[in-house]
C-alpha cells in the first residue's frame, strides 16, 4: 500500500488570517497524525517563527524551514539538510544591496550559531516592524557595519520595502543562476513587498522531495496559496490550491479545495486519509474527497437507487416510494444548500460516484448511501471515519443519527448506542428510524470550533 507525504505551506494556506491555527485544524491533524498521517509543513518562516504560530500541532516528522533552506527535526532543531548560499553569489548580492540603497536581513550561521542580523540605523519600516513583532527572538542580533552584516555562513536574504524600491534589485539578482529569488506581497501587510534570496537548490520543492524519498513514501500531495509554492505544487503527485490563493498557483494546482479561513487542508486531510487509515490493507482503489457542487445531481440519482434497491431489504416497496418516490421529487436547492454547508464527502472511483455522507456543525451524521454495487466493500467506513473526524475537530461530544433499519446494524458495530426508535411521515407514510449517538473522546462541547 503506498504511503502518501502530505506536505503544506503556513501562511495562507494552513494559517488563519490571524497568524495561527484554528482549534478545529488543530485538533484534526493532531488526531490524523496520531492515526499514523504522514504530515508536515513547508514554510518561508524560521523554525522559530514557525514554532510560535503552529503551537499544539503534533509534528512528528522534520519540517522545511526558510524555504527550503533547512530541514530540521524535533524540539533540539537537528539539522538533516541545509542550503548554504554560494560566497560569490553573497558579494554579488551585497554589491547589489549597495547600489540599491537597501540594508537587508541576514540570515547566517555565526559561530555555529543561527542569526539574524540587520543595521538598525538603516533599517526599512518594515525591516523595523518585523524587528519589533520578534522581540523575543534570540537569534535576532543588530550589528554596526557592513563587515559585521556579512558575517558567517550566510543561506538567506530579506529585504522589506515597496515594490519598486526593491524591483531594481529583484531583476539583478535574479539573474545569477546559483540563487532563488522572491518578490511577492506580504499578505498580512498589504502594499509591503519582500524580496527574499536564497541558494537555488533551497527551494520547498527540493526538500520536500528529499523528505519524501528518506521517509520511503511513494506519493506526495501538497498545498500552497502564493508564488513560491508553485514549484512544490508542481513535484507533487496532488496538487492542491486553497481557494484564496493567488490565480498563478490555482491554475498551476489539480484541485481548489476551501480557503485557509475554512480549515479546507484539515477539510481536505479528514476525507482523503480516510480509506487508508479506517480500513488499512483492505483500502479498496476508491477515494474520498469533499463534495463538489456539480456532483448534485449524481448524488441524487445514487440517493434513489440506493433507496429502491439497498433500503428495500428493510422497507416495504410502498414506504421507499413515499420515502423517494422519483429523483425528480428531490428538492434541489434544499439539497444543494444543505450539501454545501455540511461537510459533505463523497466516495468515487474513476470518475464514478460510489456514495457520500454529510455532517452539520453540531455532529449531526445526516446522511449516509452507498451504491449498491459497493456495499460491505469498505465506503460507508471510510466515509463515516471522516465524518467522525470531522465531529471530533469540532470537539463535539457526541456525533448523533437517525438511521434506518438497513443502516442502524452498520452504526451499532461502530459503538453507536441507540437512544430510540422513532417514526417519521413521508408522503403520509409512517417511516420507522432510530435516533442513535456515538460518544466522543475528548470532546469539548457544541460552539469549539
Amino acid at each position: 500500500m503506498d504511503k502518501t507525504l502530505y506536505v503544506s505551506d503556513l501562511d495562507g494556506t494552513l494559517l488563519t488570517p490571524r497568524e495561527d491555527l484554528s482549534p478545529f485544524t488543530i485538533r484534526v491533524l493532531n488526531r490524523l497524525v496520531e492515526q499514523g498521517m504522514a504530515f508536515t509543513y513547508a514554510t518561508a518562516r524560521s523554525q522559530h517563527s514557525a514554532d510560535v504560530v503552529t503551537r499544539g500541532l503534533t509534528k512528528s516528522l522534520p519540517v522545511i524551514v526558510y524555504n527550503g533552506a533547512f530541514i530540521r527535526r524535533g524540539e533540539r532543531r537537528e539539522t538533516l539538510l541545509r542550503q548554504l548560499l554560494p560566497g560569490p553569489s553573497v558579494a554579488r548580492a551585497r554589491q547589489v544591496f549597495g547600489e540599491a540603497g537597501i540594508s537587508p536581513l541576514v540570515y547566517t550561521m555565526a559561530q555555529g550559531v543561527e542569526r539574524v542580523l540587520w543595521r538598525p540605523e538603516k533599517e526599512s519600516p518594515g525591516v523595523a516592524r518585523y524587528v519589533a513583532s520578534r522581540q523575543r527572538d534570540e537569534r535576532l542580533l543588530p550589528v554596526a557595519d557592513e563587515e559585521a552584516l556579512y558575517q558567517g555562513e550566510v543561506f538567506y536574504f530579506t529585504c522589506i520595502g515597496g515594490r519598486e524600491e526593491l524591483l531594481p534589485a529583484y531583476e539583478a539578482l535574479r539573474q545569477d543562476k546559483a540563487l532563488s529569488v522572491l518578490l511577492q506581497e506580504e499578505i498580512y501587510q498589504p502594499g509591503e513587498f519582500w524580496l527574499e534570496v536564497m541558494s537555488a537548490a533551497a527551494t520547498k520543492a527540493q526538500a520536500a522531495a528529499w523528505l519524501k524519498e528518506r521517509l520511503g513514501c511513494q506519493r506526495m500531495t501538497a498545498f500552497g496559496d502564493g508564488l513560491n509554492d508553485i514549484p512544490l505544487l508542481e513535484e507533487a503527485d496532488v496538487r492542491c490550491a486553497v481557494a484564496n490563493a493567488v490565480p498563478q498557483l490555482r491554475q498551476a494546482a489539480g484541485q481548489v479545495i476551501p480557503a485557509n479561513t475554512e480549515d479546507g487542508v484539515a477539510r481536505f486531510l479528514l476525507a482523503d486519509t480516510a480509506p487508508t487509515l479506517a480500513l488499512g490493507e483492505r483500502a479498496g482503489d476508491f477515494r474520498l474527497r469533499l463534495y463538489r457542487p456539480q456532483d448534485l445531481e449524481g448524488l441524487i440519482q445514487l440517493f434513489y437507487e440506493t433507496v429502491h434497491e439497498v433500503n428495500l431489504g428493510g422497507y416495504s416497496p410502498a414506504e421507499v416510494d413515499a420515502w423517494v418516490p422519483s429523483p425528480e421529487s428531490v428538492d434541489r436547492a434544499a439539497w444543494g444548500e444543505s450539501l454545501a454547508a455540511h461537510y459533505t464527502v463523497v466516495a468515487e472511483r474513476e470518475g464514478q460516484l460510489l456514495g457520500f455522507g454529510d455532517m452539520d456543525s453540531t455532529g449531526y451524521f445526516d446522511r449516509l448511501y452507498v451504491h449498491r454495487d459497493f456495499q460491505g466493500r469498505g465506503v460507508a467506513t471510510a466515509i463515516a471515519h471522516a465524518l467522525e473526524g470531522f465531529a471530533h475537530g469540532l470537539g463535539a461530544q457526541r456525533v448523533t443519527v437517525h438511521a434506518s433499519r438497513t443502516a442502524r446494524p452498520f452504526f451499532e458495530r461502530r459503538g453507536y448506542r441507540m437512544l430510540y426508535a422513532q417514526q417519521v411521515e413521508r408522503r403520509g407514510v409512517l417511516l420507522e428510524n432510530f435516533a442513535m449517538e456515538l460518544a466522543l473522546e475528548g470532546g469539548e462541547g457544541h460552539g469549539s470550533h
